[in-house]
């Protein structure tokens, strides 16, 4: 198939192909490129998470181990000695004390957290929140305390007692430490870690809502919340999510102390856009190269491909023997000249084939002439010698029968004014042969049916005879018995046949494809030129079409078809 294309299409099929390959190699790069990096981006986003949660996870435990821890303390465990109730002075000299200690935790810590303590057997409270006074209340510590973070007034709460076994019971507690800090420490962070990194981080509740950074994105992180609340989320995870026709990358990870999650987002969009203004920038290069490409190609089509394309046509033309074509090229290059050398060239060609014809034809013509002017001696010899036994049997009529049929016969395959005649002159002519025939062997039986459509049509002259004077010599003459001979003509689409059949001694299936066959080859000595003289001249003027035809016939012996189409020699 591609063997068969030519050398225009295979360069073009070998452009269109490398373009293909270029691109598609280009585009596997760019995604490979494109994975490598997002798969880049979502390790550091979630590693980054990871960091931020443990340096926040590290605070509250700090907080919280501060909280178990401060039970021990000598000044607290003094404070809840039973006799100290009775010397004011001491306790609240005591009292300063534990919360000097307290302050200087808070001014250690890196956050500034409220720590309040409630002593139950005092009724007590020691709280670093001196802008408030707290009473102490027994209804607050009726339930259990919750061994986490709770969320409350937009803090964060701990609660721990001492002993410890007093988190059911909080009522038998001799210490219930409170430690508290504001929601806002954990925005401070959240901005802190955005100023560091890419990322927008967050934190999210399934219930309690967003604790977030100090950014304008409330209204994507909202969308993200209710993504995050229909998603079934892990300890830690990720996904990718399309929010604002930008995709997003989102990674959490649960707090194991506030059980709150920490959240992360990062567009990876914006972050692949050089790498996406590079790929655009690239297919916008191929682009502009196919339109080049095309342009080039179409200049060399018509340049090239048309002129040769051309040149083709007109060569198969030529050798299928068309010898008028002739080709016209406007251009001023190499074509042209090499379009007029074709021109001569096959100008040339016509002229010899011409003058071959020419010569082909005179040659017919003087073997036509050679056929009407040969008379057969034996024939005519036959004739006379029937003339002379019908004048000593004083048979006037049959004399004078042979004779006026010889006469017209001879006339008319002497006569050389013209080559055609019509299939009513040549049944003329056949007839007088047939009369001839039949008064010489007496037992020849013919008839003749030919509709008046065909017998105004012309052929070559003596296109019968030589078919009937086979048939009666080598078909009839060598039976015993009477023989008979069928003339008759037929038409249908603008082509006639005559029809000639005999009821002699026949031919084999051999001897008939032997005939056809000497038909198509040139004349040598060895073949009767009568028949072969016929076909030629009928194909040589109606085509390759017209001819003879050679059949078994139902009467015993040979029929012959002689076919041709309509011709502008009639004589209507």
């Amino acid at each position: 198939m591609i063997a068969r294309l030519n050398v225009f299409t295979k360069v073009t099929l070998l452009i269109v192909l490398l373009l293909i390959l270029m691109l598609s190699l280009y585009t596997y790069s760019n995604q490979q490129s494109i994975r490598v990096i997002e798969h880049e981006i979502e390790t550091n986003t979630m590693n980054r998470l990871t960091t931020f949660a443990e340096s926040v996870e590290s605070n509250i435990y700090q907080l919280a181990l501060y909280g178990i821890s401060i039970g021990q303390d000598s000044s607290i465990q003094e404070y809840q000695r039973p006799d100290f109730k009775d010397s004011p002075y001491e306790q609240v000299k005591l009292n300063r004390a534990i919360l000097e200690k307290i302050n200087l935790y808070n001014a250690a810590s890196k956050w500034h957290s409220t720590i309040t303590l409630y002593f139950p057997r005092m009724k007590q409270v020691i709280s670093t929140d001196y802008y408030s006074s707290i009473p102490y209340l027994e209804s607050e510590f009726i339930e259990p305390f919750p061994q986490s973070w709770i969320y409350a007034d937009n803090s964060f709460i701990w609660h721990t007692t001492d002993p410890i076994t007093a988190m059911n019971d909080p009522s038998t507690a001799r210490l219930i430490t409170k430690i508290s800090f504001p929601a806002n420490h954990l925005a401070a962070l959240l901005d802190q870690n955005k100023l560091n990194n890419n990322g927008d981080p967050f934190l999210f509740h399934p219930e309690l809502g967003l604790i977030s950074n100090s950014s304008k994105q409330e209204d994507l992180m909202t969308l993200l919340a209710d993504q995050l609340k229909s998603a079934e989320l892990q300890n830690d995870g990720g996904f990718r999510t399309k929010l604002n026709e930008t995709v997003y990358y989102v990674s959490y990870i649960k707090s194991s102390s506030l059980d709150w999650y920490y959240v992360d987002y990062v567009p990876l969009q914006q972050i692949l856009s050089p790498i996406t203004s590079s790929r655009n920038l690239f297919y916008a290069s191929v682009a502009v190269l196919i339109v080049v490409s095309v342009i080039i190609l179409f200049a060399l089509y018509r340049s090239i491909q048309l002129p040769l394309l051309q040149l083709v046509r007109g060569t198969n033309r030529l050798s299928s023997g068309d010898f008028s074509v002739r080709l016209n090229y406007s251009a001023r290059n190499e074509f042209s000249l090499l379009f007029a050398r074709f021109n001569i060239m096959a100008q040339r060609i016509q002229e010899l084939i011409e003058n071959v014809y020419e010569e082909k034809l005179r040659r017919r013509e003087a073997t036509l002439k050679q056929l009407q002017s040969q008379i057969n001696p034996h024939f005519l010899y036959n004739c006379l010698f029937f003339i002379k036994n019908m004048a000593r049997m004083k048979n006037e009529e049959a004399v004078v029968a042979m004779s006026l049929n010889l006469g017209d016969y001879y006339r008319y395959i002497t006569r050389s004014e013209t080559d055609l005649a019509t299939i009513g002159e040549e049944l003329k002519m056949v007839t007088n042969y047939l009369e001839i025939q039949s008064l010489r062997l007496e037992r020849v039986n013919y008839t003749i049916d030919v509709p008046d459509e065909v017998l105004n049509k012309t052929v070559p002259r003596l296109t019968l005879q030589p078919i009937i004077e086979n048939a009666i010599i080598h078909g009839i003459e060598p039976k015993p018995e009477n023989g008979e001979i069928r003339i008759y003509g037929d038409f249908n689409d603008n082509v006639y046949t005559i029809t000639v059949e005999d009821s002699g001694v026949g031919m084999s299936e051999e001897q008939l494809e032997q005939m056809t066959t000497n038909l198509q080859r040139p004349l040598d000595e060895n073949m009767g030129c009568g028949t072969w003289n016929v076909h030629q001249r009928l194909s040589f003027m109606y085509g390759e079409c017209a001819g003879l035809t050679y059949y078994h016939s139902p009467l015993g012996g040979v029929k012959v078809v002689i076919t041709w189409h309509n011709n502008n020699n009639s004589n209507e």
